[in-house]
């Protein structure tokens, strides 16, 4: 695993728009400088935009299939630091 900074958390949990009660619990109970729980904060999927529909590029990097499609399936994703990257 890469290097540790200080104050910036290891996971990231990414929950749907649409499920603001689960993301008003879990912010209730997470752990501080540890996880980070947030609101999905894209727009709308975009058709067309994603090339070979096997991934989607935004101003944040590329996002892997599972990735979505847990976001669409579950309503939620979790994100791991791996250095300067996050894998799913």
């Amino acid at each position: 695993m890469g290097e540790e900074r200080a104050g910036a958390p290891e996971t990231v949990i990414v929950l749907a728009r649409d499920q603001t009660s689960f993301y008003e619990f879990l912010r209730s109970r997470q752990d501080r400088g540890g996880t980070l729980v947030v609101l999905d904060r894209r727009d709308a999927p975009r058709e067309g935009k994603s090339e070979g529909g096997s991934v989607q590029e935004d101003r944040r990097g590329v996002q892997p299939e599972a990735a979505l499609a847990l976001m669409s399936v579950l309503g939620f994703m979790v994100l791991h630091r791996d250095g300067d990257r996050w894998t799913v």
